[in-house]
């Protein structure tokens, strides 16, 4: 009984004051975190300002209102789980949305993750270990599947056949080993200002030391790579939770009364 009580307790300090990020087909200021200084993933991205809905916008080429827009990424990281956001034309479904080159499909690409990496993922896809890939989304209910992958290897997107800029090595995880299958949610809001967002718990990103600080990075574009985006969420190392330590002398004590215990 004395054992049941030291573990329900253990267990229920580590939960205690743990709560869900906000995945609710909103992208409201303040609520994500992103880089403003030109280090979004090109030079075709400017400052992020805040439109007449209240979401995130851009000044230049991605608010246009084309169907393979990408106006806004955002990542978040709060009790231990792993937020993203993007706000966008109707690429955000995963689905084709134009023709490029040759009639190539016009795709969005895996979210690429990679932990303090410095890879540039325009020609390296080195520093990226996962990919998170839009499996679709259910225009009825506003729910979105998303599967996260690993193990697997890069492949780039050239569709226009040339090096003016809109070439990517980092655009879709090929042949994964592993993969984790989540939920997030989509609103189709119309023009560009679709929202699409989903969260996963940190603990499955086993290829990272994540008990170290450092940034998770977070890189999108799409198969015409017309606009791209690498934003930086900051993780902190994970300390043992007060509880573990105010449990210690507790724990010492049963086990010891379990070793004298033994000896009589």
């Amino acid at each position: 009984m004395l054992k049941q009580l030291i573990t329900f307790t253990f267990l229920g300090a580590l939960s205690f004051g743990a709560s869900a990020a906000s995945i609710d087909g909103i992208i409201s200021s303040g609520e994500y975190q992103w880089t403003t200084d030109g280090s979004e993933g090109s030079e075709k991205w400017d400052t992020h300002r805040v439109g007449r809905s209240g979401q995130y916008q851009e000044y230049n080429d991605a608010s246009g209102g084309d169907r393979w827009d990408i106006n806004f990424l955002g990542t978040n990281i709060t009790d231990n789980k792993f937020q993203f956001g993007a706000l966008g034309g109707r690429i955000l479904s995963g689905r084709k949305t134009g023709t490029g080159y040759d009639d190539a499909g016009i795709y969005l690409s895996d979210f690429a993750l990679g932990f303090n990496t410095s890879s540039n993922p325009t020609v390296d896809s080195s520093g990226f270990q996962y990919a998170i890939r839009v499996m679709g989304v259910n225009h009825d209910t506003n729910e979105a599947k998303f599967k996260l992958l690993s193990g697997g290897t890069w492949v780039g997107a050239d569709i226009y056949n040339n090096t003016a800029g809109h070439t990517t090595a980092t655009y879709k995880m090929k042949n994964a080993t592993k993969t984790f299958e989540f939920e997030g949610s989509w609103s189709r809001n119309g023009g560009d200002e679709n929202v699409l967002e989903g969260m996963f718990d940190l603990s499955l990103l086993t290829l990272f030391d994540l008990n170290q600080a450092g940034t998770l990075s977070t890189y999108l574009t799409m198969a015409c790579v017309n606009d791209e985006a690498m934003v930086h969420a900051k993780v902190s190392a994970v300390p043992l939770p007060a509880a573990v330590w105010l449990l210690s002398p507790a724990l010492v004590g049963f086990m010891s009364l379990r070793r004298r215990k033994r000896k009589a």
